[in-house]
């Protein structure tokens, strides 16, 4: 018997043109990607004012997802099928090589993105974060450092790389706009942090008589033994972080076996979980502290938060993972 390549077994389409190019959508994502992380960085070190982790982040994690998926390689052209799409018929297909026009549109297009954040701010601090006109082109200019990208092929090229990497490109997407909610949360604060106080001290009255609440801008809940003051590194940021982190790490290894859809909700669904998760948590403080036990909650409060988030995190994948999964034929 004769081995023969399983492309080999496929009928030879010598009849149906393909597109000419040098690059498969797969090797060009992979290298429009690496390119934008390269210049992104470039942006931000020549321009302070522009920087900002998440865009960084967001390439990056797209990155690793399009390398999970496969056919990235550079070793001759790819045949293989996933997730619906035919790579022969899409990812396989070529396309057009990268034109010196759109190269010198791309680099001009940083280039002015530089000069404009330069212009605007000489010292980035006054104006960094600020609720100012200057301060929402800043921001405006801190997430447009991704759109040069848009230039390197025609519309039509791009959504045939959209359409094949549509998942990636969401999870991307929701690394860029929720994956460091330290400053969401900071934002909101003055609303969730009276509403967190608030669902605490109901809770806790069901356990602990005699409680009573201080509206500030950190709120206080006041015991017999024990007065519990939440603060704003009290709202659940560490569990957010440690659940995004872990929940990352699970995707990335999982991709090519997840249920997309069913991942995003999930995503999303364990955020609300940790929410609730450190509500109770501190919810547990009031009430222990006013059973007796103020002491070990004093000095065990802050160690006790990554356990106490590690085991949430642990019984919600427990319970979601093997829905997340594509089942095996």
């Amino acid at each position: 018997m004769t081995l023969t390549p399983d492309f080999n077994l496929h009928p030879q389409n010598s009849q149906i043109p393909r597109p000419e190019g040098n690059l498969t959508v797969p090797q060009f994502s992979f290298l429009a990607l690496l390119v934008t992380l390269s210049a992104v960085a470039a942006d931000q070190f020549l321009a302070p004012t522009l920087y900002t982790s998440s865009p960084l982040w967001a390439i990056a994690a797209c990155m690793v997802l399009v390398w999970r998926r496969g056919n990235v390689g550079f070793e001759g052209e790819a045949r293989s099928r996933h997730f619906g799409f035919s790579f022969e018929r899409d990812t396989g297909a070529r396309i057009s090589s990268l034109s010196f026009v759109r190269i010198a549109l791309f680099a001009g297009a940083h280039a002015l993105l530089i000069l404009a954040a330069r212009f605007l701010h000489n010292s980035p601090e006054p104006t960094a974060g600020a609720v100012t006109v200057a301060g929402g082109i800043t921001a405006a200019l801190k997430f447009s450092v991704l759109l040069p990208t848009l230039v390197f092929l025609p519309l039509n090229h791009w959504r045939i790389a959209a359409g094949v990497y549509r998942a990636e490109g969401i999870a991307a997407l929701v690394v860029l706009l929720t994956f460091f909610p330290s400053r969401i949360l900071a934002t909101i604060w003055p609303w969730y942090g009276q509403a967190l106080g608030r669902f605490v001290f109901s809770f806790s009255r069901l356990f602990v008589h005699g409680l009573t609440y201080t509206s500030e801008f950190t709120p206080t809940i006041h015991g017999g033994d024990l007065d519990v003051t939440i603060l704003v590194s009290c709202s659940g940021i560490s569990g957010i972080e440690l659940f995004d982190y872990l929940f990352a790490f699970v995707a990335v290894l999982d991709w090519n076996r997840l249920r997309k859809g069913r991942t995003l909700v999930a995503y999303f669904a364990g955020i609300v979980a940790m929410f609730l998760g450190n509500a109770l948590r501190i919810a547990s403080f009031v009430i222990l502290g006013n059973r007796g036990f103020a002491d070990a909650v004093a000095n065990f409060h802050l160690a006790a938060g990554w356990i106490f988030f590690s085991l949430v995190f642990l019984a919600y994948l427990s319970l979601t993972y093997r829905k997340l999964l594509i089942a095996p034929r």
